[in-house]
């Protein structure tokens, strides 16, 4: 009986912690976020700053590279 229960608050405290990680989420029905970007460099060296609200990246020659940005929650 004691391991039910633990087990069973184990569950609990996973599902709070997924709604409160998952709750700024993007929802099904929004549009996509704009990307901004600016070009940095000359020549073969080129690279661009893109961000949106969420995401900054850099995209070369390369290829692109993606983080997202610090939300502020904790």
């Amino acid at each position: 009986m004691k391991g039910y229960l633990f087990g069973l608050g184990a569950m609990l405290v996973g599902a709070g912690l997924m709604f409160v990680l998952m709750y700024e989420e993007v929802s099904a029905g929004s549009k996509p976020e704009p990307f901004v970007c600016t070009e940095h460099g000359a020549g073969m060296y080129a690279v661009r700053h893109c961000e949106t609200k969420t995401l900054d990246c850099a995209v070369t020659g390369e290829g692109i590279s993606c983080e997202e940005k610090e939300s502020g929650i904790f």
